[in-house]
């Protein structure tokens, strides 16, 4: 056995949100109830400390209610930590993230109006071989429109055909936000209980270059906001999309930054397990991957 961090997003019952494949709760306790088995289950800060059994970290992205709701929860109950990270944008200005609002769009519109609107207004030219990146996607439309949304689409375009959507189902973009999201009460919990925060970014922008920039952009303000919310600068970091397609150039630009403003380690979405003495960047293992829901042992 090795020394690793699973990777969670959504923690939820499937519910009316088809958008998005959550872990269920019940599927959730079962998995760490299997994993403290095997490894020790600890805090960040923890990592550093010789221990005789492997251990393993439990890592949260995007900040979502059902976090607090199910996974928080659940941890309590069980006396385990975890470490979750924040996005800014939401908590300052109700800005939604474009992946979040594909996830609204294709879980509350059918996949025949969202085609039928994409098709009438956009290029759609060869979308039935390069929608293939969805192949795991039974329904053809479903891996058109996720296509479409994803990667034709230029931000902007994307941003606007889905907040017209948006906008048509939840009129109150700030109680949604409150809904979706964890509030700043809720952060503080978090923290006063024993969960380790941490920055995820502001907007959820992938790494394209220019480090300064993108620490400014992407860290600094949720790293602000963080420290007012529990006292201090929070040290450890995972960005959106693992850094995306430039996530070498990312490490090896970024990093310098990072540990110049005080970050202790970041993690990556690699799969892979972590060295005993850890290095700056971590991988982590995607818990749908593991048991009760995949079959891949714990490395």
């Amino acid at each position: 056995m090795n020394n690793i961090a699973i990777m969670y997003h959504y923690v939820r019952e499937q519910e009316s949100w088809k958008g998005i494949v959550p872990m269920r709760p019940v599927d959730f306790a079962q998995q760490i109830d299997e994993l403290s088995k095997t490894h020790e289950i600890i805090s960040l800060d923890q990592i550093y400390e010789v221990r005789t059994k492997p251990w393993c970290v439990l890592t949260f992205d995007d900040g979502t209610k059902d976090q607090y709701t199910h996974a928080f929860d659940i941890l309590k109950r069980k006396g385990l930590p975890a470490y979750f990270t924040i996005m800014s944008g939401p908590l300052l200005s109700d800005d939604i993230p474009i992946m979040h609002l594909v996830h609204t769009i294709l879980s509350f519109k059918s996949d025949e109006e969202i085609w039928e609107l994409l098709e009438r207004n956009y290029d759609t030219d060869r979308i039935e071989e390069q929608s293939s990146v969805y192949a795991y996607e039974q329904k053809k439309l479903r891996r058109y429109n996720k296509y479409m949304l994803n990667f034709r689409l230029s931000p902007p375009e994307a941003r606007h055909f889905l907040e017209t959507l948006f906008i048509s189902l939840f009129p109150d973009k700030s109680k949604f936000v409150t809904d979706f999201y964890l509030t700043r009460d809720e952060i503080r919990k978090m923290s006063r209980e024993g969960m380790t925060i941490g920055v995820h970014c502001h907007k959820h922008s992938p790494y394209t270059g220019d480090p300064q920039l993108f620490y400014d952009t992407e860290i600094e303000p949720c790293k602000k906001l963080l420290n007012e919310l529990i006292g201090n600068n929070p040290k450890w970091y995972t960005p959106a999309f693992g850094g995306g397609n430039h996530f070498e150039l990312m490490k090896e630009e970024l990093t310098p930054t990072l540990l110049k403003n005080g970050f202790k380690g970041a993690f990556s979405t690699i799969p892979g397990k972590i060295k005993s003495k850890p290095a700056f960047w971590m991988d982590r293992i995607d818990c749908n991957k593991l048991p009760p829901l995949g079959n891949v042992g714990m490395l």
